[in-house]
């Protein structure tokens, strides 16, 4: 007996995805998050510029020391299918999220921080360059959903330095 998986939402598929790219604990976590979420030959566009896959990659990992925890918060979601009758193969969403991310530098014992604010409008779509699994059992959990446009409007600004006080008695 095989077990038929039931496909997120785009709007899940999409939160699942950013947040696995964020929280990836290491670099090999990292490349598989970002490979499953960014079609190989998606067109990126950040704040306006147009930039390669490669570019938005070295970016994240930028934004995204891959040893420590991200808390991300979404604050919002829309979501467009392409064919109504079939709502979770492919459209459009629109997410909005803010990230705390901690950075590498300490400052009085504790990591400082920023805050990254940022729009996604993703256009996701079945990736047929991505060929399901051919063993006999396997493929169940075969999702070949990818980014095919992301545009993103993102500011990452660091949170403010506040330096310990001594209490009053």
């Amino acid at each position: 007996m095989t077990a038929i998986i039931v496909l997120p939402s785009l709007t899940n598929w999409a939160e699942q995805h950013v947040q696995a790219i964020f929280n990836a604990t290491s670099q090999s976590d990292f490349d598989s998050a970002f490979d499953n979420f960014l079609a190989r030959d998606a067109k990126v566009t950040v704040n306006g510029k147009h930039i390669s896959r490669d570019q938005y990659k070295t970016r994240l990992q930028a934004e995204n020391p891959i040893e420590v925890q991200v808390s991300l918060t979404f604050d919002g979601a829309v979501e467009v299918p392409t064919n109504q009758n079939e709502p979770i193969n492919a459209g459009t969403v629109g997410l909005f999220y803010n990230a705390e991310v901690p950075g590498r530098v300490f400052v009085f014992g504790a990591r400082q921080t920023s805050a990254l604010h940022s729009s996604l409008n993703l256009v996701i779509e079945q990736d047929k360059s991505i060929k399901p699994p051919t063993t006999v059992g396997q493929g169940g959990d075969f999702d070949p959903r990818r980014v095919s446009v992301l545009n993103e409007v993102a500011l990452e600004q660091a949170n403010p330095i506040v330096p310990p006080t001594s209490s009053a008695n």
